[in-house]
This record gives C-alpha cells, sequence and structure tokens, in this order.
C-alpha cells in the first residue's frame, strides 16, 4: 500500500504557515503533553490529506492521489481519536474547519486554487488550529491565535503572489509593502514591540526580495525564516 513516492505538496512555505499557529499556541499554553502531541501529529497528517484529496477534484483524479489521500486521512484519524475520546469538546472547532473546507473544495472544483479567497480559507484554517490547540491545552477559546497569525499571513500572501503568479502585476507589489507598512505601525501602537520587528523585517523582504531575482525555491526556504522570526516576536 505504502510503495511509491508519497504525495506531498511542494509548497514547504505554507507547511511552515501551517504549523506557526499551533506552535504560538502550544508555546504560550505552557503546557507540552501528550495530547498536543497527538493533536499535533493528527494535524500534520491532516494538512498532509488536503493536497491529495483536493487534487481529485482540481484534475483528473488518479489512483495514487485517492490512495495517499485514504493513508494520510486513517493516519490523522488514528492520532486524532485518543484526545478527542478524552477532550471531545475540541470538536466545537470541527464547524468552522469544515466550511473553510468546502469553500477550498469549491475552488478546487473551479480548478482556481491560487485564487486570494481561497488562500484566505487556508490560513483561516491554520488559525483556527492554533485557536483549538489552545483551547485543548488550557481550556480557554482565545481568538489571538487566529488573529494575529491570520493578519501576518495575508501579507504574506500578496508578497508570494508579487514574486509568482502576480510578478508582472506591479499592484501586487504595491499592496504588499503597504500591508506590511501599515500592520508594523499598527503593532508599534499596540506597543507590541517584538511584533513590530518582526514586521519590520518583513517589510525588507518585501521590498529587498522582488529586486534580486530569486527562484520559488529560494523565497520559500527564506520564508521559514521569516516566519521563525515571527513566531519569536509571538511569544517574546
Amino acid at each position: 500500500m505504502l510503495n511509491g513516492k508519497p504525495v506531498i505538496s511542494n509548497q514547504h512555505g505554507a507547511l511552515a504557515m501551517a504549523f506557526l499557529p499551533y506552535f504560538y499556541a502550544v508555546i504560550q499554553a505552557k503546557a507540552y503533553d501528550w495530547s498536543l502531541f497527538l493533536f499535533g501529529i493528527a494535524w500534520l497528517f491532516l494538512y498532509l490529506f488536503s493536497y491529495p484529496f483536493f487534487q481529485l477534484f482540481s484534475k483528473k483524479p488518479t489512483a495514487k492521489n485517492q490512495r495517499w489521500a485514504g493513508i494520510y486521512f486513517v493516519l490523522s484519524l488514528m492520532f486524532a481519536l485518543p484526545v478527542l475520546i478524552i477532550f471531545p469538546q475540541v470538536l466545537l472547532f470541527a464547524l468552522p474547519l469544515l466550511l473553510l473546507s468546502l469553500v477550498q473544495f469549491y475552488f478546487a472544483k473551479k480548478r482556481d486554487e491560487r485564487h486570494l479567497l481561497n488562500d484566505i480559507a487556508g490560513i483561516l484554517t491554520f488559525g483556527v488550529v492554533g485557536m483549538a490547540t489552545y483551547y485543548l491545552a488550557v481550556q480557554e477559546v482565545d481568538f489571538s491565535f487566529l488573529i494575529h497569525p491570520t493578519i501576518f499571513f495575508i501579507g504574506t500572501t500578496f508578497y508570494v503572489k508579487s514574486l509568482a503568479r502576480e510578478r508582472k502585476n506591479p499592484l501586487y507589489t504595491e499592496l504588499s509593502i503597504s500591508i506590511h507598512l501599515v500592520l508594523s505601525l499598527f503593532y508599534l501602537f499596540l506597543s507590541r514591540d517584538a511584533i513590530f520587528v518582526a514586521y519590520l523585517f518583513a517589510l525588507a523582504r518585501a521590498i529587498i526580495v522582488p529586486t534580486l531575482g530569486w527562484n520559488v525555491k529560494k523565497v520559500g526556504m527564506f520564508e521559514f525564516l521569516t516566519i521563525v522570526i515571527f513566531l519569536i516576536s509571538l511569544v517574546w
């Protein structure tokens, strides 16, 4: 059943984005028990599942995509079940996750996965998982784990689009720079100095990187650094 190369998205920067809210919640909760570990592994396999699953609807279905979607889903369920049995309240977050998945399903059917609204649906999914992680740890709902990563990743989305699909459209570069500038000033106003510094770094990369002619792989690798800096600023 496991013969052949696994089906994994080549958007490695998106994986870092997917896990920033999770690690943000774990660190802030100061809780490092087995349930959070299992929940994180379940989230990893659910994230991996999403790529071959949506490929079944956006492109011609293949046996390989069907097989790996099934494998990832079963593995995710195996790790999630012990947590859900003991902490069924976490299922409260299933409804928003399902609604966001329907948005992504819609754009997959239209073969328009790069639509901005589809990107935002994915970003919101990451934030909801962060909220669920924090709730699992301390039994409190805190929208910080949705809000801070979401607005940062929206700026990141415009930045990435300005380097890839919309690289010939100067509007996206201008929007990327403007969003990062406004958000950096917003956090300065809130006296969140560490986050302000992280946004200054992100602003600098939004201005400088488009002039360097980097390929997509280099851009993605550099995003790992940007995301790590932002995570550090959130928990500082």
